[in-house]
């Protein structure tokens, strides 16, 4: 089943639904929202209402897949999504202004696939709350991420009991450069991490209500004009409401489908402007947000040896 739709976001609604939560929590919860950590305690007390709030599907996820102009690419990635699991619906962010071809053959997965066209190319569509997510989990994802469904899985489950966290694959981290007293992002190998990338990671839709409508539009705009960063832009805001890192699970440190074309992020410039980006959002925020974690999750029995009339829940996580 395939919906083409414009866009519709619930943004006046969200935007509204926001201010009065926060403004129900603490008299000084919106006005410190960019200022201060020590009065947001959304962390305890957000669990509860957000499922009466938005009155979601509570065991299912919603994936969305923001795509430009890579019309093979994201129909072999639609395909591997056939049969997921607790997968409730696909909305594709047609972030291109040509619409699709008109010989382009959907694949049926299963569930519905729901494209919304954008008003304009920007990375910061993948995170507006749409309509047509009617689950508390989303899985963001991008058209060339190539993840098993053991993998969608097991994320899915770790975020199922950790609802206020990003939880998601590829791990990634900032560093103090002391000779140039700046931060910079790194994606090295290493023992800690601060980020987890949102081209594969679960987070609550309540999150693409700060983002699109709370966080400051200073931070959109500079996604825009990088056409980079709305990710790190993600981390910031999600570390700063909860004080907590995100959550890495599976050893997984990319996630690019083989074959695809080349990422943006392969180019240099790609990290320069993503060191600029986080000096930015410090900036911003008046403090660095961002935590590190030494913390992966893996299954219970990952490298355990089992005697042969015993079997893994998940076999290669």
């Amino acid at each position: 089943m395939l919906a083409f739709l414009p866009q519709r976001s619930s943004g006046v609604v969200g935007y509204t639904i926001v201010l009065i939560i926060l403004a129900a929590l603490s008299p000084l919860v919106f006005q410190s929202m960019f200022m201060t950590v020590t009065s947001l305690p959304l962390a305890a007390t957000w669990i509860p209402w957000s499922s009466r709030l938005f009155r979601l599907q509570y065991e299912q996820f919603t994936v969305v897949m923001l795509t430009y102009e890579r019309e093979e690419v994201l129909m072999n990635s639609l395909e591997r999504l056939n049969g997921l699991p607790y997968l409730n619906k696909v909305v594709v962010v047609w972030n291109s202004p040509k619409l699709p071809s008109e010989d382009l053959l959907w694949p049926d997965i299963g569930v519905p696939i729901m494209v919304v066209r954008t008003e304009k190319n920007s990375l910061n569509n993948r995170f507006l709350p749409w309509n047509e997510i009617e689950t508390e989990a989303i899985l963001s994802i991008d058209d060339d991420a190539h993840l098993r469904h053991d993998e969608i899985m097991f994320g899915f489950r770790v975020w199922r009991e950790a609802r206020d966290r990003i939880v998601g694959f590829p791990g990634r981290y900032h560093a103090w450069d002391i000779p140039h007293q700046s931060w910079l992002y790194n994606s090295n190998y290493s023992c800690e991490l601060s980020m987890v990338l949102t081209g594969a990671a679960f987070f609550h839709k309540y999150y693409a209500y700060l983002y699109s409508y709370v966080m400051p539009q200073a931070i959109r705009d500079m996604v825009d004009e990088y056409i980079n960063c709305e990710d790190i832009a993600m981390n910031f805001l999600v570390s700063h409401i909860t004080r907590k890192p995100p959550i890495k699970v599976t050893s997984r440190w990319t996630f690019r489908c083989p074959g695809c074309p080349q990422a943006l992020s392969h180019d240099d410039s790609h990290f320069h402007e993503r060191h600029k980006c986080i000096n930015f959002f410090v900036k911003v925020y008046g403090y660095m947000p961002l935590l590190y974690t030494q913390f992966r999750v893996d299954s219970v029995l990952f490298k355990t040896r089992l005697p042969h009339d015993k079997t893994k829940c998940f076999k290669f996580i």
